[in-house]
């Protein structure tokens, strides 16, 4: 089954990751661009778990409260996301998930 979910999102600026990351020059940790995007498939999709990272990278900083797209594309056990703002790639990456339960 294929299908595609596209969501606007931002980290909030009083997440709690944030803090010491970095002081005076704050940007969003990879790790929870990836938890974004985990948490976004599987609201959507209740279905179906992240089960391994195949690949991520992270091209560009994301600053707290900025805005991004969300762009999640899943066919049979694969899921490619992109992440971007203002038409700039800030991360991309695929996931493997498995059926839930």
């Amino acid at each position: 089954m294929s299908m595609q979910i596209l969501e606007e999102t931002l980290v909030p600026l009083d997440h709690p990751c944030l803090e010491g990351h970095f002081p005076e020059n704050p940007i969003v940790p990879g790790t929870i661009i990836l938890e974004q995007v985990v948490k976004t498939l599987t609201e959507r999709r209740p279905d179906v778990r992240a089960c391994e990272i195949v690949s991520a990278k992270f091209l560009s900083p994301l600053k707290p409260g900025e805005p991004f797209s969300l762009r999640i594309s899943q066919q049979a056990g694969a899921v490619q996301f992109e992440c971007s703002r203002n038409d700039q790639l800030i991360a991309s990456g695929r996931l493997t998930v498995v059926a839930n339960g």
